[in-house]
């Protein structure tokens, strides 16, 4: 019989599908179904399971409260532990109803915290609902992670659920952000992002992300010069993934061709061949030639590979390799990181481990920092 806190647990089952196919979010029946055509795979659940199993672990008599089927009471069950199910009937495809329907009633049972899995999509529904009472805790799943809600992994947030339900009143907790992206401005390269509100979230530093913020503006110059040296130093018949963002853009600046700002671009001899591309027109292109892969940092979190450019998948990363990506960021960038350190979660835990240690971060012209890259 479980004693101590009671967890709520709600997934999202298609949060982050849109991620890999470049969809920029999943927000709306037709960009979910458009995600589906392209082949856009769920990973919710598969995140989920390894953040419970890092729990069972250490505490597997967690009592956990959760909706029925895949909103949660199937994984939890397959990781070990024996779920209260909620008193709810899911239709076939699930949405905001039937998670503010779990958040209402969770409250009404007065649980201990409220754990989802989802994307900033996800966080906004459970923030107009929760009251400031009950702390909030994301699983990283979705392709917008902007809020400090989330974790930097799903196994951080199996050791911060863990650490809560042993000994909660050694948590500490603060009130963070809750932010969205508009998905439509996305789309037309632009960028939107808004403040919902704030939740009250378990703090421990190095297991949750800090929220998204952007760059000063002395980070233009640097970018420029590198993106520069980079254009320079492009090898003949070797295809770029060229990750998003304006760190990004400069190197195609030097190129004098167009950039996605907000997609995953394929440059090979000069020429863009693939514009926004998705996971399986990349993983084609790396098979039929040599690649590399440039991404950027994102501002405030430390991220290189996982958030924003999810079309990049493992598969791509294993076949170029450590050697085969450069970083790029501005030192002003990396010095306003809340930590001296990046970050990297593509999906597999494996691959992960495998990239951690010291790499070179290509901060300007002839210019460049180490950083410990951890998962």
């Amino acid at each position: 019989m479980s004693l101590g806190p009671t967890v709520g647990l709600i997934i999202n089952p298609i949060a982050g599908m849109g991620g890999a196919v470049g969809l920029k979010g999943t927000d709306g029946a037709e960009i979910l179904a458009q995600a589906r055509e392209l082949g856009a795979i769920p990973r919710a659940t598969a995140r989920t399971r390894r953040a419970l199993s890092v729990v069972a672990q250490r505490y597997p008599a967690m009592c956990i409260l959760t909706p029925p089927g895949p909103m949660g009471g199937e994984v939890a069950a397959q990781t070990g532990f024996e779920p209260k199910i909620l008193d709810q009937v899911l239709p076939d495809e699930t949405s905001a109803t039937e998670t503010v329907a779990s958040v209402r009633q969770m409250e009404n049972a007065k649980v201990d915290l409220i754990v989802f899995a989802g994307g900033d999509g996800t966080a906004r529904v459970i923030a107009d609902e929760v009251t400031q009472k009950t702390p909030v805790l994301g699983i990283p799943c979705g392709v917008k992670m902007h809020s400090g809600v989330f974790t930097t992994s799903p196994e951080a947030a199996g050791r911060l659920m863990a650490d809560f339900v042993e000994d909660k009143a050694r948590v500490r907790f603060r009130e963070v952000e809750i932010l969205d992206v508009d998905e439509t401005a996305t789309r037309s390269d632009l960028i939107a992002t808004c403040l919902y509100g704030y939740v009250r979230a378990p703090f421990v530093r190095r297991l949750v992300q800090s929220p998204k913020g952007g760059g000063p503006l002395a980070d233009e110059d640097a970018a420029k010069a590198a993106g520069a040296e980079l254009a320079a130093e492009m090898a003949p018949g070797t295809v770029y993934l060229i990750g998003p963002g304006t760190t990004m853009r400069a190197i195609t600046d030097a190129l004098g061709v167009e950039k996605t700002l907000l997609g995953v671009d394929a440059v090979l001899d000069g020429q863009v061949i693939g514009k926004d591309i998705a996971d399986q027109q990349i993983t084609a292109l790396t098979a039929r030639h040599k690649a590399q892969i440039f991404v950027g940092v994102t501002g405030g979190q430390g991220y290189v590979l996982g958030r924003g450019n999810q079309q990049i998948s493992a598969e791509v990363i294993r076949r170029v390799g450590p050697d085969g990506i450069t970083i790029v960021a501005s030192t002003e960038k990396l010095l306003a990181l809340p930590e001296p350190r990046l970050l990297v979660d593509t999906g597999d835990s494996e691959l992960d481990a495998s990239l951690t240690g010291y790499v070179r971060v290509r901060t300007g012209l002839r210019q460049s920092m180490l950083m410990r890259l951890e998962s």
